[in-house]
């Protein structure tokens, strides 16, 4: 199918330093309009600030985009059929050749970046393995160290932020993005587990079609301007309980083990 040239990307409003005030402005917006006091506010904020040490390197605001788009190269990988074999499985790929290769899907999937350093980031998030001189992804999903996992997740929450402030700002329900929620006041702690399992599942399934149906859209390579569109699935807890509760049942364990216990009387 021919591909029809694009014009540029709509200009992106959250780019340099402006991130970290775009994300105080929506954020202040919506408690402000749910009654919180914008003196108050700041005050709170500058208390909080204090407390908190400088970081330990200085922030790059484009490994933001960056690495919400790096699994666009794996996504691409798995559906697109000029990089699939006749099972529809991901083909194995040279970094460079004529045909299908690594740097022409980077270049499919992220056509702005240096297909080098896609390379790189993707094999320290484990996101594709080499096999002598070929590449092939290790799954569907990056798993990311804890600082880019950080950085990652404040594109989910800038995003959140974005679409609650335009959602109760906006004058018609046509106008609206969608955001549900579904909570339950009085769910079993000790159920957790087996909901987070389920809803794993269960989220992982419906990510990949909502991403396949968004790649379709981007395949049809209509004439006109494009963004960047994300569909997220996020569950919360009120108190955030899964894990503490496993680490002070861990705790109280190794507290009782005869070994801890001999070692603390020596050491009296």
């Amino acid at each position: 199918m021919k591909r029809v040239p694009r014009t540029p990307a709509v200009r992106r409003s959250g780019t340099g330093i402006g991130y970290s005030r775009e994300f105080l402005e929506h954020l202040a917006r919506i408690l402000a309009d749910a009654g919180h006091s914008p003196k108050k506010l700041a005050r709170e904020f500058r208390e909080i600030c204090q407390r908190l040490p400088e970081p330990a390197r200085d922030w790059d605001p484009a490994e933001l985009n960056y690495l919400a788009d790096l699994p666009h190269v794996i996504a691409c990988w798995q559906d697109d059929p000029q990089f699939l074999d006749a099972k529809g499985a991901p083909l194995p790929l040279l970094v460079r050749s004529k045909g299908p290769c690594l740097v022409s899907l980077i270049a499919r999937a992220l056509p702005h970046e240096e297909p080098g350093a896609v390379i790189e980031s993707l094999l320290r998030a484990r996101g594709i393995r080499r096999r002598r001189h070929l590449y092939l992804p290790t799954g569907r999903q990056l798993l990311y160290r804890p600082q880019s996992a950080r950085i990652h997740g404040l594109m989910s929450l800038l995003g959140m932020l974005r679409t609650i402030e335009h959602n109760v700002s906006s004058a018609g329900s046509t106008a609206r993005i969608i955001e549900r929620t579904a909570v339950n006041p009085r769910f079993p702690v000790r159920a957790l587990p087996m909901f987070h399992r389920w809803l794993k599942g269960f989220a992982s399934k419906f990510l990949w079609d909502a991403d396949g149906n968004m790649r379709r859209r981007e395949w049809e390579s209509l004439a006109g301007p494009t963004l960047r569109v994300g569909v997220g699935v996020f569950a919360f807890e009120d108190p955030v309980t899964t894990g503490r509760a496993v680490g002070r049942k861990a705790a109280l364990a190794k507290a009782r083990r005869p070994g801890r216990a001999r070692g603390a009387g020596r050491g009296r």
